[in-house]
């Protein structure tokens, strides 16, 4: 049989190159098993619904789901699943520890979850958490119940910041006007429209949460406030937490699952419809441009003297990877010929590279005699997530002075 010699600790040992090659492989097998367990967080990626009012039956398709915890199947209440009914105010928790409202646990597997005896209604908007049992790692996913009426619709939820000054765009439809009680700027306060619940994984809890923001229509309002900055029927915008934010278990970091529920603020009994979103925040960029003669910011739709020379950022969140690219442009008066592409800059920015932002390089505001150029600037990229993309845009002029 063939051996092969290697050092350890200055000694050489010679092994057959079978029990070598076994060894090797060991050790990949356990390296591979071990990057497998820390990759172990659930991604939810579509939930079917099935029966009718008062009696549905959920698929879960997705990954990273992990095994159950108990035999199945099984009816009762479990620890690393969580539904939450939003038309269910007060009552409206199913299937988790200490839930009165139990479910049917008929199936889990890694990629599929199935559950029964659900008791929602048509439009109900729902929330899912699911913790994979090993990593302790939790996905979210949050939608209605289907219906033939029209409901409020989140379409994308935006983050960036982290701990108390988080901040959240929620972008969609439906959220009706500006509330009569918003709490005033700088005021940090509940609101019965809007509620966001954190399912982190950290804090040494198993499968722990809180939630932030919501007045709970009478009942028992969070003590986790939100900063309510704006509010329009297809924007939301909160720029931090207060409140008891901070104590106990009651903290945000960077990739904790999060799910947001929205009703119209036009409505004054929750009898209305309502949605949800839950999952991975969207990637986000903006564009800045510094006018680099001047040393000065220049601002959207204004103009700066040909002969400058400016340059152009692009910005990230921070907690999130994004692959992309900007275009720089510039668009001739009506006489002169077509526009002409300056620059075109591909980028990676994020927690892999180690930074959120990329710059191109240095471009002469150059224009023709009399007249300047109309400066245009586009950039996109891609997050990790599924279904996120970015997109940005930026125009100034030039002129001659």
């Amino acid at each position: 049989m063939k051996t092969i010699a290697f050092k350890i600790e200055g000694s050489s040992v010679a092994m057959p190159w079978r029990i070598l090659c076994g060894v090797a492989v060991l050790w990949l097998a356990l390296s591979l098993c071990a990057a497998s367990l820390l990759a172990q967080t659930p991604q939810i990626n579509s939930v079917q619904f099935t029966g009718s009012a008062g009696n549905y039956s959920l698929t879960l398709k997705g990954s990273g789901f992990g095994h159950p915890t108990v035999p199945l199947p099984y009816r009762g209440d479990v620890g690393n699943f969580h539904l939450g009914d939003a038309a269910q105010v007060g009552r409206g928790e199913w299937g988790y520890t200490g839930d009165a409202n139990v479910l049917t646990y008929a199936s889990w597997s890694d990629s599929t979850i199935a559950i029964s005896r659900f008791g929602g209604q048509p439009c109900d908007a729902v929330n899912i958490a699911v913790w994979n049992s090993v990593s302790q790692h939790a996905g979210t996913w949050g939608g209605n119940v289907p219906c033939s009426v029209s409901t409020p619709q989140i379409t994308s939820v935006e983050l960036s910041g982290t701990g108390a000054n988080l901040q959240m765009i929620v972008h969609g439809s439906g959220f009706g006007p500006f509330p009569s009680n918003m709490p005033s700027p700088g005021t940090a306060a509940d609101l019965n429209y809007f509620k966001v619940v954190d399912f982190r994984s950290h804090c040494g809890a198993r499968s722990s949460l809180f939630e932030a923001g919501f007045g709970d229509w009478g009942g028992s309002p969070d003590s986790v406030t939100l900063y309510y900055t704006y509010w329009a029927d297809n924007q939301i915008i909160f720029t931090g937490f207060g409140g008891s934010y901070g104590t106990g278990c009651a903290s945000y970091k960077v990739g904790d699952p999060l799910a947001v529920f929205v009703y119209n603020s036009e409505d004054t009994t929750f009898s209305q419809a309502q949605t949800a979103w839950g999952g991975p925040a969207a990637a986000s960029i903006t564009i800045s441009v510094e006018d680099i003669t001047t040393g000065e910011s220049v601002a959207n739709g204004t103009t700066i003297p040909v002969g400058d020379t400016f340059q152009v950022t692009v910005t990230g969140a921070p907690e999130y990877d994004c692959s992309g690219q900007f275009v720089v442009t510039a668009v001739g008066a009506p006489a002169n010929p077509p526009s002409v592409s300056e620059q075109l800059v591909g980028f990676v920015i994020g927690p892999a590279v180690g930074t959120n932002t990329v710059s191109g390089q240095d471009i002469l505001a150059d224009g023709t005699v009399g007249s300047g150029n109309d400066w245009r600037i586009s950039a996109s990229c891609n997050g990790t997530s599924p279904n996120s993309f970015a997109f940005a845009n930026f125009e100034f002029l030039t002129s001659e002075q």
